[in-house]
């Protein structure tokens, strides 16, 4: 996948909503045609023409936006979308496309065929086919099916990018929606609320930073516990769930109200939280016993604990599929590997020194294992759990994140105050970007056009263009920046 931009272009933009406007305004005006200017009244050549001088306007537009698509190729879907949705979503615009070129070219070849012809906007164009009722009829019928069946995929298109905005919120829709405009964007999700937002638990000032990704902007602080570490949002967008490392709990913030609304009690010292992919359970490790407890988002309750052999477990992750938790223990020089199914450690796997940030490849093939005193970054067969392969990185490494496109592995270097790209099919590092003192952990932005990086000494989240590899910006936040969730 090449470097380009996660949204469309700016003529791409203006054409879509344009012609989108445009078409559902001429297809009323279609619809309406008989009780605006009933058949045989003096204004119903008046107004049909009208119509049909419309839709030549509009012929022309969006032969302008079928040459400019297929001459500027779209960004890329979102990482986590299924290659059925894709393919659905592919076929969907395909056929919008087929009848938004379909239905102005029948009216269009229906009138040729006509003792009326055409008059555009008063102007008399003399028809080139011959007066035949019956082909006329096929293509005005043609017509008419094809407003009725551009009607019902409209309305599916639009559902299903409310879907990608509401409920999956994975940038797909902002995409399509003019930058101008984003920072005015609302999600209306039980109340309203603008999305995406970025979430950084501040462990030196007991708060959880919520930033406008829109604007890269602080909206807002909320208290979550003495030391809030490891930080997950719900999939609905609507709780964050924030280890609260000295009072052995699981803080859970209401995300609209946007304070503590409960807890979950949990062993001694819970450190990273990690969220299965489909939103049900909450795993937090937790050091002083060695074990991770999984939490029920349902009920918000504890529902089981896994016992791991690894020493301190500081990071937990779940593989895309949702069935393998990955723990990188601290002082264990290890990880270990949860079958989430069975509740049980089923696997040990040697790296370096003080294993930390965990990330996976989009297809969930291999992870990545950062570990933090040997300047490494380890990467693991998912199928056999084994080390396939390891590579030097900056001092101190710490957090892991993996692009969407799979090309680019980002590794926090805490000693280096640093972020490192690596190739992920050479594991070379292509590209050093400078941030804050002591980088931690890391999220991207759902479209994955921004890597946003806890700078824990700087008291900054550091916000990274993750297509051009530069520094874009610092966001002050609160004391002893710890991590960055964005939903």
């Amino acid at each position: 996948m090449d470097e380009r931009s996660a949204r469309y272009d700016r003529v791409a933009m203006i054409l879509h909503w344009a012609i989108g406007l445009a078409l559902l305004a001429q297809i009323v005006f279609g619809f309406l045609l008989d009780d605006l200017a009933p058949k045989g009244t003096p204004a119903r050549g008046q107004v049909v023409n009208l119509h049909k001088s419309f839709g030549l306007v509009l012929l022309a537009l969006i032969a302008l936006r079928l040459a400019w698509r297929l001459a500027h190729r779209p960004p890329p879907w979102p990482a986590g979308m299924a290659q059925r949705a894709r393919r659905a979503a592919l076929w969907g615009h395909r056929a919008l496309y087929a009848c938004m070129l379909l239905m102005p070219l029948s009216g269009y070849i229906a009138s040729n065929f006509s003792q009326h012809g055409v008059k555009f906007f008063g102007i008399a164009l003399k028809p080139w086919g011959p007066n035949l009722p019956g082909v006329y009829n096929f293509f005005n019928g043609m017509h008419v099916a094809l407003g009725w069946a551009f009607s019902a995929l409209i309305a599916g298109h639009v559902a299903f990018a409310l879907l990608h905005l509401i409920v999956r919120r994975d940038g797909l829709f902002q995409r399509m929606w003019p930058a101008a405009l984003a920072a005015g964007l609302v999600v209306v999700a039980g109340n309203a609320q603008a999305a995406p937002f970025a979430y950084v638990p501040n462990e030196g000032s007991g708060t959880l930073s919520i930033i406008d990704i829109a604007t890269d902007q602080v909206v807002a602080e909320v208290a979550a516990g003495k030391k809030p570490r490891g930080t997950v949002i719900s999939k609905d967008g609507l709780r964050a769930y924030v280890s609260d490392q000295p009072n052995n709990r699981l803080v859970i913030v209401d995300l609209v109200k946007r304070q503590a609304s409960g807890e979950v009690a949990l062993g001694e010292s819970p450190e990273g939280v990690g969220l299965s992919p489909d939103g049900r359970l909450a795993a937090v490790a937790i050091e002083e016993s060695n074990d991770v407890a999984f939490v029920d988002t349902a009920t918000n309750t504890k529902a089981f604990v896994v016992p791991v052999t690894g020493k301190n477990p500081e990071h937990v992750v779940f593989s895309p599929d949702g069935k393998l938790l990955f723990v990188s223990a601290e002082e264990g020089e290890a990880v270990n590997v949860i079958d989430v199914a069975k509740r049980q450690d089923v696997a040990r796997i040697a790296v370096g020194a003080r294993p930390r940030g965990i990330g996976f490849s989009p297809d969930g093939s291999r992870a990545y294992v950062a570990a933090e005193n040997s300047d490494e970054l380890y990467v693991i067969d998912t199928r056999t759990l084994q080390v396939a392969n390891k590579a030097k990185v900056g001092s101190r490494s710490n957090g892991v994140t993996v692009h969407p496109n799979g090309k680019w592995i980002f590794v926090s270097n805490g000693g280096a105050a640093s972020v490192s790209v690596i190739d992920s099919t050479t594991l070379a590092t292509v590209a050093t970007v400078p941030v804050g003192e002591r980088p931690w952990n890391m999220a991207l932005s759902p479209d994955g056009a921004k890597l946003y990086v806890a700078c824990g000494r700087s008291g900054t989240v550091a916000v990274v263009d993750a297509l051009k590899h530069i520094k874009l910006a610092e966001i002050r936040v609160g004391k002893l920046p710890w991590g960055v969730a964005i939903r």
